[in-house]
């Protein structure tokens, strides 16, 4: 069975009638999950047992996994409208946090307070070598049922999870299921109410620590893009069977997609050409997977947030493009236009790359020219993304 965005419902239903479907192009995304206060410290090595030592530097920025995927996401608001919910306390970090989504164009309608509460907050050391170690404070408690029962789900075309708050996440997902939205899912390590996030998530993207974890450490370290591939098939196979497509982040080595329960795409070969300085990464397909290298030219300053940088940018292009292109479907969308959204997301990780905290560095759409020219080979124009008003998606039936 295809699956369709909500809003290709109604792109579909506009076409046959003859009424544009300009206003119909722009998804909206919801990234559902923890927000925090980042305390990111410079040193110049990770200290001893009892050692005193200063920082070079400190940056006091929001963090958080979902959070700092919406302002990814955010930040690219020419191609998505993109609402964050959470849970922070009453504290001062709590307005920190808020104002500091906000203003990166993402709502916070939906973010829980809980009178007399801490928020979340994590103290980050970082060294020159790009080394880091993060010490996390959870909140007080997570987003309470009620409060995630008034969530207007069906004002979304897709969610994403980051695995935190688990019981409103796992019920979240529920409902997201039942009314056929498509969710993506952040997937670090073993937490409470993965295996009910992973059976249903229709993206899941992980890192290559996951399936080592869920696999056992392989006999050696280098292991075959055959290899790769086949290990994140065999976790995503049996963790979650109604997933659709599956992304891996390998570092330095980039990224790997594949796409489950189809055969391999086509012919093996390249995807997407680099550029002449090698900076734009190439897309192969190979080894029943797509393989995006990382973008080149990039000065290295702070890792923290990449992930999450990655996550967002490839959520904004995956769904504008379907939104963009109601024919198509995550099962029939071409080997090119993945190759695209793996590429975008590999744009936005590498530009944040480039400064320290997890948003600072994160490119603006309507800034950045390699980001404008992927969207444009993506099919997808920021004219053509009109802003959405809330409840627009339901004027028909889901089919």
């Amino acid at each position: 069975m295809r699956l369709l965005l909500p809003s290709l419902v109604v792109s579909v239903f506009l076409a046959a009638n003859n009424v544009s479907a300009m206003a119909t192009t722009k998804p909206r995304i919801l990234s559902f999950g923890i927000a925090a206060v980042d305390f990111v410290a410079v040193v110049d090595h990770f200290p001893d047992p009892d050692e005193k030592m200063r920082s070079s530097s400190l940056l006091v920025a929001g963090g958080g996994n979902a959070a700092n995927s919406a302002c990814a996401m955010g930040r690219l608001s020419d191609y998505c409208q993109v609402d964050v919910a959470t849970a922070v306390g009453d504290d001062a970090n709590a307005n920190t946090i808020i104002d500091g989504i906000a203003e990166n164009n993402v709502g916070v309608e939906y973010v829980e307070k809980t009178p007399g509460g801490s928020s979340p907050f994590s103290y980050i050391l970082t060294t020159p070598d790009n080394a880091r170690t993060i010490i996390h404070q959870p909140s007080t408690r997570d987003m309470s049922l009620e409060f995630a029962n008034t969530i207007p789900l069906s004002q979304y075309d897709a969610v994403h999870f980051d695995c935190r708050h688990p019981a409103a996440a796992v019920l979240l997902a529920e409902k997201c299921f039942d009314k056929k939205i498509p969710y993506s899912l952040d997937v670090e390590r073993p937490r409470e109410g993965l295996d009910e996030l992973m059976d249903k998530a229709t993206v899941v993207i992980c890192n290559s620590d996951f399936c080592d974890t869920m696999l056992g450490k392989p006999d050696k370290d280098n292991l075959s893009d055959l290899e790769i591939a086949n290990r994140l098939k065999q976790v995503i196979k049996k963790k979650a069977p109604n997933c659709k497509i599956a992304l891996q982040t390998l570092g330095g080595k980039g990224s790997c997609l594949v796409r489950m329960n189809t055969n391999n795409d086509g012919k093996d070969g390249t995807i997407l050409e680099t550029d002449e300085k090698g900076h734009v990464p190439l897309v192969t397909q190979h080894d029943g997977a797509l393989w995006c290298a990382v973008w080149g030219g990039c000065d290295v300053v702070d890792s923290t947030g990449a992930g999450d940088a990655f996550q967002g940018g490839f959520a904004v292009a995956l769904w504008s493009y379907l939104a963009a292109n109601p024919d198509q479907s995550l099962e029939t969308a071409p080997p090119a236009a993945l190759a695209r959204s793996m590429r975008i997301a590999t744009r936005v990780a590498a530009k944040k790359l480039e400064a320290p905290g997890a948003r600072d560095g994160l490119p603006r759409s309507s800034e950045d020219g390699p980001l404008q020219e992927e969207f444009q080979g993506l099919g997808v124009t920021a004219s053509a993304a009109a802003t959405k008003k809330s409840g627009w998606r339901r004027l028909i039936p889901f089919l």
